[in-house]
Protein backbone atom coordinates (compact mmCIF):
# COMPACT_ATOMS: atom_id res chain seq x y z
CA UNK A 1 0.00 0.00 0.00
CA UNK A 2 1.25 3.48 -0.91
CA UNK A 3 0.21 6.56 1.02
CA UNK A 4 1.91 9.44 -0.77
CA UNK A 5 -0.61 12.06 0.29
CA UNK A 6 -2.93 12.29 3.31
CA UNK A 7 -5.94 14.57 3.63
CA UNK A 8 -6.63 15.73 7.20
CA UNK A 9 -10.16 17.12 7.50
CA UNK A 10 -10.22 19.44 10.51
CA UNK A 11 -13.09 21.22 12.24
CA UNK A 12 -11.15 22.28 15.34
CA UNK A 13 -12.73 19.62 17.55
CA UNK A 14 -10.90 17.34 19.98
CA UNK A 15 -11.61 14.49 17.59
CA UNK A 16 -9.92 16.19 14.64
CA UNK A 17 -6.94 17.13 16.83
CA UNK A 18 -6.61 13.48 17.86
CA UNK A 19 -6.86 12.53 14.18
CA UNK A 20 -3.89 14.79 13.41
CA UNK A 21 -1.70 12.72 15.74
CA UNK A 22 -2.42 9.68 13.56
CA UNK A 23 -1.78 11.74 10.45
CA UNK A 24 1.72 12.35 11.79
CA UNK A 25 2.13 8.68 12.65
CA UNK A 26 1.16 7.49 9.16
CA UNK A 27 3.01 10.30 7.36
CA UNK A 28 6.19 9.35 9.20
CA UNK A 29 5.94 5.65 8.31
CA UNK A 30 4.92 6.18 4.69
CA UNK A 31 6.80 9.39 3.89
CA UNK A 32 3.52 11.10 3.05
CA UNK A 33 2.68 14.70 2.26
CA UNK A 34 -0.22 16.15 4.29
CA UNK A 35 -3.04 18.43 3.19
CA UNK A 36 -4.90 20.16 6.03
CA UNK A 37 -8.48 21.04 5.09
CA UNK A 38 -11.08 23.20 6.81
CA UNK A 39 -14.53 23.78 5.33
CA UNK A 40 -16.48 26.93 6.18
CA UNK A 41 -20.25 26.84 5.93
CA UNK A 42 -21.57 29.37 3.38
CA UNK A 43 -24.18 31.99 4.31
CA UNK A 44 -27.45 31.06 2.63
CA UNK A 45 -29.07 34.20 1.22
CA UNK A 46 -31.50 32.44 -1.09
CA UNK A 47 -34.94 33.99 -0.94
CA UNK A 48 -33.73 37.10 0.89
CA UNK A 49 -33.50 40.55 -0.63
CA UNK A 50 -30.24 41.65 0.93
CA UNK A 51 -28.86 45.13 0.36
CA UNK A 52 -25.42 45.58 -1.25
CA UNK A 53 -24.08 46.91 2.06
CA UNK A 54 -25.11 43.78 3.94
CA UNK A 55 -23.70 41.55 1.21
CA UNK A 56 -20.39 43.41 1.41
CA UNK A 57 -20.29 42.96 5.18
CA UNK A 58 -21.04 39.25 4.87
CA UNK A 59 -18.23 38.85 2.32
CA UNK A 60 -15.89 40.58 4.77
CA UNK A 61 -16.98 38.26 7.58
CA UNK A 62 -16.41 35.25 5.32
CA UNK A 63 -12.90 36.45 4.49
CA UNK A 64 -12.14 36.90 8.20
CA UNK A 65 -13.32 33.35 8.93
CA UNK A 66 -11.12 31.99 6.16
CA UNK A 67 -8.06 33.78 7.56
CA UNK A 68 -8.80 32.47 11.06
CA UNK A 69 -9.24 28.91 9.82
CA UNK A 70 -6.03 29.14 7.79
CA UNK A 71 -4.08 30.24 10.85
CA UNK A 72 -5.68 27.56 13.03
CA UNK A 73 -4.87 24.76 10.59
CA UNK A 74 -1.37 26.15 9.99
CA UNK A 75 -0.65 26.27 13.73
CA UNK A 76 -1.78 22.65 14.10
CA UNK A 77 0.26 21.38 11.16
CA UNK A 78 3.37 23.14 12.44
CA UNK A 79 3.26 20.78 15.42
CA UNK A 80 3.56 17.66 13.27
CA UNK A 81 6.47 15.40 14.11
CA UNK A 82 8.92 14.93 12.53
CA UNK A 83 9.26 18.48 11.27
CA UNK A 84 10.38 17.20 7.87
CA UNK A 85 6.81 16.22 6.96
CA UNK A 86 5.65 18.31 4.01
CA UNK A 87 2.22 19.88 4.30
CA UNK A 88 -0.16 22.29 2.64
CA UNK A 89 -3.45 23.97 3.54
CA UNK A 90 -6.81 24.18 1.80
CA UNK A 91 -9.67 26.36 3.07
CA UNK A 92 -12.98 25.80 1.31
CA UNK A 93 -16.50 27.18 1.56
CA UNK A 94 -19.38 24.80 0.99
CA UNK A 95 -21.02 21.60 2.19
CA UNK A 96 -18.45 19.88 4.41
CA UNK A 97 -18.52 16.30 3.15
CA UNK A 98 -18.77 17.42 -0.47
CA UNK A 99 -15.71 19.65 -0.15
CA UNK A 100 -13.74 16.90 1.59
CA UNK A 101 -14.47 14.54 -1.29
CA UNK A 102 -13.66 17.22 -3.89
CA UNK A 103 -10.29 18.02 -2.33
CA UNK A 104 -9.52 14.30 -1.99
CA UNK A 105 -10.09 13.92 -5.75
CA UNK A 106 -8.30 17.11 -6.75
CA UNK A 107 -5.24 16.40 -4.62
CA UNK A 108 -5.27 12.69 -5.51
CA UNK A 109 -4.88 11.72 -1.87
CA UNK A 110 -4.39 8.11 -0.80
CA UNK A 111 -5.95 8.41 2.65
CA UNK A 112 -8.54 10.63 4.35
CA UNK A 113 -8.16 11.09 8.10
CA UNK A 114 -10.90 12.69 10.18
CA UNK A 115 -12.28 12.68 13.70
CA UNK A 116 -15.43 10.91 14.77
CA UNK A 117 -17.76 11.31 17.71
CA UNK A 118 -18.34 8.69 20.38
CA UNK A 119 -21.42 6.54 20.78
CA UNK A 120 -23.81 9.21 22.07
CA UNK A 121 -27.53 9.57 21.40
CA UNK A 122 -26.95 11.63 18.28
CA UNK A 123 -24.25 9.26 17.07
CA UNK A 124 -26.54 6.26 17.21
CA UNK A 125 -28.43 7.96 14.41
CA UNK A 126 -25.45 9.46 12.57
CA UNK A 127 -21.82 8.74 13.39
CA UNK A 128 -21.11 12.36 12.81
CA UNK A 129 -22.97 12.92 9.55
CA UNK A 130 -19.90 14.24 7.71
CA UNK A 131 -17.80 11.20 8.58
CA UNK A 132 -20.64 8.91 7.53
CA UNK A 133 -21.18 10.68 4.21
CA UNK A 134 -17.47 10.71 3.43
CA UNK A 135 -17.23 6.99 4.20
CA UNK A 136 -20.07 6.19 1.84
CA UNK A 137 -18.64 8.10 -1.12
CA UNK A 138 -14.84 8.15 -0.68
CA UNK A 139 -12.75 6.40 -3.31
CA UNK A 140 -9.82 5.95 -0.92
CA UNK A 141 -9.53 4.49 2.61
CA UNK A 142 -10.84 6.62 5.46
CA UNK A 143 -9.28 6.59 8.92
CA UNK A 144 -11.85 7.61 11.53
CA UNK A 145 -10.34 8.62 14.86
CA UNK A 146 -12.07 9.10 18.18
CA UNK A 147 -10.74 11.35 20.94
CA UNK A 148 -9.93 9.28 24.01
CA UNK A 149 -10.89 10.73 27.36
CA UNK A 150 -7.83 11.78 29.30
CA UNK A 151 -5.48 11.63 26.32
CA UNK A 152 -3.03 14.50 25.93
CA UNK A 153 -1.06 15.87 23.01
CA UNK A 154 2.21 14.62 24.47
CA UNK A 155 0.97 11.06 24.96
CA UNK A 156 2.71 8.53 22.76
CA UNK A 157 0.57 6.65 20.28
CA UNK A 158 1.53 3.52 18.39
CA UNK A 159 -0.04 0.64 16.49
CA UNK A 160 1.00 -2.59 18.17
CA UNK A 161 -2.22 -4.61 17.68
CA UNK A 162 -4.27 -4.57 14.48
CA UNK A 163 -7.72 -6.17 14.33
CA UNK A 164 -9.12 -7.43 11.02
CA UNK A 165 -12.80 -8.40 11.46
CA UNK A 166 -14.07 -10.71 8.75
CA UNK A 167 -17.39 -12.19 7.65
CA UNK A 168 -15.27 -14.85 5.86
CA UNK A 169 -16.00 -13.34 2.44
CA UNK A 170 -13.49 -12.59 -0.32
CA UNK A 171 -13.41 -8.88 0.59
CA UNK A 172 -11.34 -9.75 3.67
CA UNK A 173 -8.29 -10.24 1.45
CA UNK A 174 -8.23 -6.48 0.79
CA UNK A 175 -8.27 -5.46 4.45
CA UNK A 176 -5.82 -8.26 5.33
CA UNK A 177 -3.32 -7.12 2.67
CA UNK A 178 -3.42 -3.57 4.04
CA UNK A 179 -3.16 -4.82 7.62
CA UNK A 180 -0.06 -6.85 6.69
CA UNK A 181 1.57 -3.79 5.12
CA UNK A 182 0.81 -1.75 8.24
CA UNK A 183 2.05 -4.52 10.51
CA UNK A 184 5.38 -4.62 8.67
CA UNK A 185 5.87 -0.88 9.07
CA UNK A 186 4.69 -0.61 12.67
CA UNK A 187 5.89 -4.08 13.79
CA UNK A 188 2.34 -4.93 14.82
CA UNK A 189 0.54 -8.18 15.54
CA UNK A 190 -2.60 -8.97 13.51
CA UNK A 191 -5.73 -10.65 14.84
CA UNK A 192 -8.23 -12.12 12.39
CA UNK A 193 -11.63 -12.04 14.09
CA UNK A 194 -14.93 -13.64 13.14
CA UNK A 195 -18.02 -12.97 15.24
CA UNK A 196 -20.74 -15.59 15.11
CA UNK A 197 -24.08 -13.87 15.65
CA UNK A 198 -26.24 -15.81 18.09
CA UNK A 199 -29.58 -15.83 16.31
CA UNK A 200 -32.74 -16.86 18.13
CA UNK A 201 -32.79 -20.05 16.07
CA UNK A 202 -29.79 -21.24 18.09
CA UNK A 203 -31.68 -21.08 21.39
CA UNK A 204 -33.02 -24.61 21.04
CA UNK A 205 -29.80 -26.04 19.60
CA UNK A 206 -27.26 -28.06 21.56
CA UNK A 207 -23.86 -26.82 22.58
CA UNK A 208 -22.43 -29.16 19.98
CA UNK A 209 -23.93 -27.05 17.18
CA UNK A 210 -22.27 -23.85 18.42
CA UNK A 211 -19.00 -25.72 18.94
CA UNK A 212 -19.12 -27.02 15.36
CA UNK A 213 -19.79 -23.51 14.01
CA UNK A 214 -16.81 -22.14 15.93
CA UNK A 215 -14.56 -24.91 14.63
CA UNK A 216 -15.59 -24.31 11.03
CA UNK A 217 -15.12 -20.54 11.39
CA UNK A 218 -11.66 -21.06 12.88
CA UNK A 219 -10.71 -23.28 9.93
CA UNK A 220 -11.85 -20.57 7.52
CA UNK A 221 -9.78 -17.97 9.36
CA UNK A 222 -6.70 -20.19 9.13
CA UNK A 223 -7.37 -20.64 5.43
CA UNK A 224 -7.44 -16.86 4.97
CA UNK A 225 -4.15 -16.59 6.82
CA UNK A 226 -2.51 -18.81 4.16
CA UNK A 227 -2.94 -15.91 1.71
CA UNK A 228 -0.12 -14.10 3.50
CA UNK A 229 3.29 -14.89 1.94
CA UNK A 230 5.46 -17.10 4.15
CA UNK A 231 8.32 -14.61 4.27
CA UNK A 232 5.97 -12.02 5.75
CA UNK A 233 4.54 -14.47 8.28
CA UNK A 234 8.05 -14.91 9.62
CA UNK A 235 8.23 -11.19 10.37
CA UNK A 236 4.79 -10.54 11.90
CA UNK A 237 2.52 -12.32 14.35
CA UNK A 238 -0.89 -13.35 13.00
CA UNK A 239 -3.49 -15.16 15.08
CA UNK A 240 -7.19 -16.06 14.78
CA UNK A 241 -10.13 -15.64 17.12
CA UNK A 242 -13.80 -16.64 16.96
CA UNK A 243 -16.30 -15.09 19.37
CA UNK A 244 -20.04 -15.30 19.97
CA UNK A 245 -22.25 -12.22 20.19
CA UNK A 246 -25.82 -11.17 19.51
CA UNK A 247 -24.58 -8.58 17.00
CA UNK A 248 -21.38 -8.74 14.99
CA UNK A 249 -20.53 -5.04 15.31
CA UNK A 250 -20.88 -5.12 19.09
CA UNK A 251 -18.71 -8.20 19.26
CA UNK A 252 -16.00 -6.42 17.27
CA UNK A 253 -16.12 -3.35 19.51
CA UNK A 254 -16.13 -5.46 22.68
CA UNK A 255 -13.15 -7.50 21.50
CA UNK A 256 -11.20 -4.37 20.52
CA UNK A 257 -11.75 -2.86 23.95
CA UNK A 258 -10.90 -5.97 25.96
CA UNK A 259 -7.83 -6.86 23.90
CA UNK A 260 -6.39 -3.34 23.76
CA UNK A 261 -6.53 -3.13 19.97
CA UNK A 262 -4.81 -0.05 18.48
CA UNK A 263 -6.35 -0.09 15.00
CA UNK A 264 -9.25 -1.86 13.28
CA UNK A 265 -8.94 -2.45 9.54
CA UNK A 266 -12.13 -3.46 7.76
CA UNK A 267 -13.92 -3.14 4.44
CA UNK A 268 -17.18 -1.24 4.04
CA UNK A 269 -18.82 -4.10 2.14
CA UNK A 270 -19.12 -7.79 2.87
CA UNK A 271 -20.97 -10.69 1.34
CA UNK A 272 -22.54 -9.92 -2.02
CA UNK A 273 -26.12 -10.49 -0.94
CA UNK A 274 -25.82 -7.95 1.88
CA UNK A 275 -23.22 -5.58 0.47
CA UNK A 276 -25.47 -2.55 0.20
CA UNK A 277 -26.42 -2.85 3.87
CA UNK A 278 -23.02 -3.58 5.38
CA UNK A 279 -21.82 -0.01 5.92
CA UNK A 280 -24.89 0.92 7.92
CA UNK A 281 -25.26 -2.33 9.82
CA UNK A 282 -21.68 -3.24 10.72
CA UNK A 283 -18.82 -0.94 9.68
CA UNK A 284 -20.58 2.29 10.58
CA UNK A 285 -21.58 0.98 14.01
CA UNK A 286 -18.07 -0.29 14.66
CA UNK A 287 -16.74 3.17 13.84
CA UNK A 288 -19.23 4.76 16.23
CA UNK A 289 -18.42 2.52 19.16
CA UNK A 290 -14.79 1.57 18.63
CA UNK A 291 -12.30 2.57 21.36
CA UNK A 292 -9.58 2.89 18.71
CA UNK A 293 -9.25 4.32 15.17
CA UNK A 294 -10.92 2.43 12.34
CA UNK A 295 -9.46 2.26 8.84
CA UNK A 296 -12.42 1.71 6.51
CA UNK A 297 -11.69 0.47 3.01
CA UNK A 298 -14.09 0.26 0.08
CA UNK A 299 -13.45 -2.95 -1.92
Amino acid sequence: MEIKKILWASDGSNESEEALRYVGLFANKYGSEVIGLSVIQPVDLSGLKVSPEIKKELVSIQATLERREYERVKKALEQLEPREIKWGISIRTGVTHEEILKVADEEKVDLIVMGKRGLGIRDRILIGSNTSKVLRAAKVPVLAVRHKKGSKKGDKIDIEKILVPTDLSESTSISLDIAVDLAERFRSAICLLHVIELHHSYETSTGRVIEELCTLALEELRLQQTRIPEEKLKEIEVYEKVTLFLRAWFGIVDFAEKEGIDLIVMTTHGRKGFSRFILGSVTEKVISGSPCPVLAIKP
